[in-house]
């Protein structure tokens, strides 16, 4: 048996495999013997069919058998000997298969990248500073009380706030096209669900107005087939209908599931919410910071089957965000490349992530992992069951090991990092525009 490989550090590896006529054929003499004694073929009692009649039927599976499981055998003996990390399976390609001949294989597979850790103190985030201002509680008031608002008919012309009922057709070079028409359809001007300029193009118009709108489709529109198109909208306004908010009194105060007797009160419940939101926003910024600076440090090589594995997990979780089994799931619906980047990003991270676990042998804190388990059972009916069931689950409790292990590393590469301090406003932490 023959074995070589390319260079350690390379993440494609390719080897060749080399298994003796006499070892395939000591292993198939066996399993036909074996065959005898169990096979029923029609004209013989059961075990009494000669050798050579059950060659005639069994030799060629047996025999390919034999070969698969020798060739996947010796290939994960042989990396395990040479401390190779397989990634997915390999790729088996059959060289020589005649018969009386030494079997040869050639196998091509991914390796885990090796990476060598930088110095982790020398890297630096950004760490947002920010604070939740009057504006930003009575803006979110107005935000929800025009969520729970009523809409009564207006009988001037629409502004921005309002909601128009319109009649449209869309024309691209004077032909309609598919999706671009409707009737009785209810526009809110001012909340960017329709292409831009739409919105702004409706304001002024009164019942029974009509007018046209020259406008273009966005270069990453969702539908290829339109992005960048110039397209000319014929609109018919049927009423225009506006927004009567809620009083500011108790039974509103109640129906937005907060406890507060007047204005002030309920300004200081929305202040704490805000507040809350705002840490685990500062908090999740840093974190994605400096696992960007973490993973720009160290340039590797990332295994193709990874990014694939991670591509597949991120378009199930998008389905079922969705409310989709992720059996039912087409290409179309979640495309792969729509994943490519982020997956590449992800599984870089992952790597480096464990290299520093392994090199400073971080160990899963156990009252984490516990406080961790009891959050996500507190949400259900029986939490202490869940609590049971986690710690019944070797595959579950790995899971938020897991997690915990990668918060903990986490909290490390912030205590040694050079905080960059940037200073925004909460809705520049909210929006992520600056």
């Amino acid at each position: 048996m023959k074995f070589s490989f390319g260079n350690k550090n390379n993440v494609e590896q390719s080897i060749t495999i080399s298994i003796p006529a006499e070892d395939i054929q000591k292993q198939v003499k066996t399993k036909l013997n074996s065959a005898q004694r169990s096979a029923k073929i029609k004209g013989f009692r059961k075990g009494k069919a000669p050798i050579d009649v059950v060659k005639k039927m069994y030799e060629p599976e047996i025999r390919q058998d034999v070969i698969n499981d020798s060739v996947i055998t010796k290939f994960y003996e042989l990396v395990e000997e040479k401390k190779l990390k397989p990634v997915g399976r390999p790729n088996l390609v059959p060289e020589r298969m005649e018969m009386e001949k030494d079997i040869i294989f050639k196998a091509t597979f991914e390796t885990y990248p090796e990476i060598s850790l930088g110095n982790l103190s020398r890297l630096s985030y950004t760490k947002a500073v920010s604070s939740v201002a009057e504006e930003d509680v009575n803006k979110t008031i107005e935000n929800i009380r025009k969520r729970m608002c009523t809409w009564e008919l207006k009988g001037g012309n629409s502004s921005s706030g309002d909601q128009i009922k319109i009649d449209f057709v869309g024309k691209i070079d004077e032909e309609e096209f598919e999706g671009g028409s409707a009737k009785d359809f209810v526009v809110e001007i001012g909340s960017k669900s329709m292409i831009e300029g739409f919105e702004d193009g409706l304001i002024g118009l009164k019942k029974s107005d009509n007018k046209e709108l020259n406008l273009t489709f966005p270069e990453d529109y969702g539908k290829t087939e339109l992005a960048s198109k110039k397209v000319v909208f014929n609109v018919d306004a049927k009423e225009v209908l506006k927004p009567i908010l809620p009083a500011l009194n108790e039974e509103f105060f109640k129906s937005t599931g907060l406890e507060a007797k007047n204005v002030n009160e309920f300004k200081k419940e929305i202040k704490n919410k805000l507040e809350e939101d705002l840490k685990n926003l500062i908090e999740n910024k840093s974190k994605s910071s400096i696992l960007d600076s973490l993973r720009e440090a160290h340039t590797f090589e990332v295994p193709s089957a990874m990014i694939e594995s991670e591509v597949n997990n991120m378009r199930q979780n998008a389905a079922r965000r969705v409310g989709m089994d992720p059996k039912d799931m087409n290409e179309d619906l979640f495309p792969k490349e729509t994943f490519q980047e982020e997956a590449k990003k992800r599984v870089s991270v992952g790597v480096i992530l464990n290299k520093i676990i392994e090199e400073k042998g971080i160990k899963a804190d156990g009252e984490r992992v516990r406080k961790m388990i009891e959050d996500r059972a507190s949400m259900y009916k029986e939490p202490q069951q869940v609590v049971n069931w986690f710690y019944s689950s070797e595959e579950q409790l790995r899971s938020i090991e897991s997690i915990s292990l990668e918060e903990q590393v986490i909290e490390i590469l912030l205590s040694e990092a050079n905080a960059v301090e940037e200073e925004l406003t909460y809705e520049e932490c909210v929006t992520g525009h600056n």
